[in-house]
């Protein structure tokens, strides 16, 4: 149909009225264009400069994101194909602060090297990424939005471009990524068939005159994008190779931003998409995250370097946060167990990958035998360490005992209690690997090697911050309780 001017017009006052809505997308595309500019005219020396607006950006798209919530509300912009709810918003703060955490974490490996700004300017691009990914209603922008996030996540892991396993980890995340996002642009023409458009709200509504075999062969193919995003079985074979090669800012970033970005997008898309359960998707989304967390707290046991122990954990982690995904159609505390888990989540796991940073730049290793004596030589970074791995099994009174809490609550609300008990077995599993790591840097005597070099204060500030967020988001866990129960995405609400 041919568009008036008046007509075009209207359309326009609608976007310029959207904008406020917008704005903490905004900030993080402001973040990534002026960080370019700046990494162009300033010299070598002042490049840190950049990562300090990088990282304030980020947290003034989260504060933007607060201030929306409280004054503006909840609505769909952009002609229905971006989502600003409760879900995007708190995705929008989690990214805010874990991006400028990973920009502080990143400042002593990047200080005095050439492209530094540029390093900070595709990290703030693939932070804009992970929002519109877990924002979109639209299947064309979701397709863009996973690009935007794939390509930038590449870069990033290859920084270190005279690195050999940089390199390798770079080639092997491109390959994977670009066959996972090319299968999941194929699924999204199938919805485009059967619904004639691009809004998955439509699509939701035209698939239950589909047949099943096409629905259930579509959704297959969308949900392989996301899930190798996530880290999912049978999707996760990068995921150890990566984060071993990539510089461990990059993969402390990975393991949590983009990660979370894919785990909402499929907390929307699916319900979406396929509301009521349509062909038995609840089901499907339970069985992975039972196969995701067994095989990553079982592939774990046997590490010996604590970043691919790590990387194994954060795909054993991706299974429990599952849980509350699987959960969405049978249970009202889907989403509010998957938004409190994420945010405890992000903060521990930054937390300890904070200590191995640490660790890294003073022994020049991460093997175990590294760790040992780390309590006589920095109390504090191992009781960091500590709790941070502890939170992460789910001890009491840290975030991750709550957050496990809430998605096992979660799944046995909504019938699926063969799965939580499945996660209960993999939470005394996964306490063995962690105490691996642990006990070393309790119990044994330190060697007499010299430090490589210091931690570093934007190192220490984040060593700080994040161990406080770890213990203060599980012991207050009822204000972050309450605005978890809130973050109900529109489309299903």
């Amino acid at each position: 149909m041919k568009m008036t001017v008046a007509d075009m017009k209207a359309m326009e006052e609608r976007m310029i009225g959207d904008l406020p809505w917008l704005s903490p997308i905004g900030a993080l595309v402001l973040a990534a264009v002026i960080a370019i500019v700046l990494a162009l005219v300033l010299p070598r020396r002042r490049q840190g400069l950049v990562g300090a607006w990088v990282a304030g950006a980020h947290l003034a798209a989260a504060a933007l994101a607060a201030a929306v919530w409280m004054d503006r509300g909840f609505a769909r912009v952009l002609e229905g194909t971006v989502m600003v709810d409760g879900l995007a918003l708190t995705l929008t703060g989690i990214v805010g602060i874990g991006g400028a955490l990973c920009v502080g974490l990143a400042r002593p490996m990047l200080a005095g090297t050439d492209r530094e700004g540029e390093f900070y300017a595709v990290l703030a691009a693939s932070s804009l990424g992970a929002v519109v990914l877990g924002s979109a209603a639209d299947a064309a922008l979701l397709a863009i939005a996973l690009g935007l996030l794939s390509l930038t996540s590449f870069i990033m892991t290859g920084y270190l471009r005279h690195s050999e396993r940089g390199n390798e980890a770079s080639l092997k995340y491109y390959i994977y990524g670009t066959v996972a996002g090319a299968v999941m642009v194929y699924g999204l023409t199938f919805w485009f068939g059967i619904a004639g458009t691009t809004d998955l709200a439509a699509v939701g509504r035209a698939v239950a005159g589909a047949p099943d075999a096409v629905v259930i062969a579509s959704t297959a193919l969308v949900v392989v994008g996301l899930a190798y995003k996530a880290s999912l079985v049978p999707f996760h074979f990068w995921t150890p190779d990566v984060y071993d090669g990539a510089p461990l800012p990059v993969a402390a970033y990975l393991s949590v931003l983009p990660k979370l970005a894919g785990l909402i997008a499929l907390a929307r898309v699916l319900p979406t998409a396929l509301p009521d359960g349509a062909v038995g998707w609840p089901t499907a989304i339970a069985i992975l995250a039972a196969v995701t967390m067994t095989l990553g707290n079982l592939a774990a046991l046997a590490q010996s370097n604590v970043v691919r122990l790590l990387a194994y954990s954060s795909i054993a982690q991706a299974g429990y946060l599952l849980m509350g995904v699987a959960a969405l159609s049978g249970s009202p505390q889907g989403i509010p167990a998957l938004v409190y888990y994420a945010i405890a989540y992000a903060v521990t796991n930054i937390a300890a990958f904070a200590v191995v940073i640490a660790v890294q730049r003073e022994r020049d290793s991460v093997d175990l035998r590294a760790f040992a004596g780390l309590g006589r030589r920095h109390p504090w970074w191992t009781a960091t360490l500590i709790l941070s791995l502890l939170s992460l099994v789910g001890i009491p009174p840290l975030s991750g005992f709550v957050g496990k809490l809430e998605v096992f609550s979660a799944a046995i609300d909504a019938g699926q209690a063969w799965l939580a008990a499945i996660a209960v077995v993999n939470t005394v599993i996964s306490l063995f690997y962690y105490l691996r790591v642990i006990a070393p840097a309790v119990l044994d005597a330190p060697d007499d090697a010299p430090p490589a070099t210091t931690a570093g204060r934007p190192l220490n500030a984040v060593l700080g911050l994040a161990t406080a967020a770890t213990v203060v988001v599980g012991v207050a866990a009822e204000p972050l309780l309450w605005l978890a129960e809130r973050s109900v995405p529109l489309a299903i609400s």
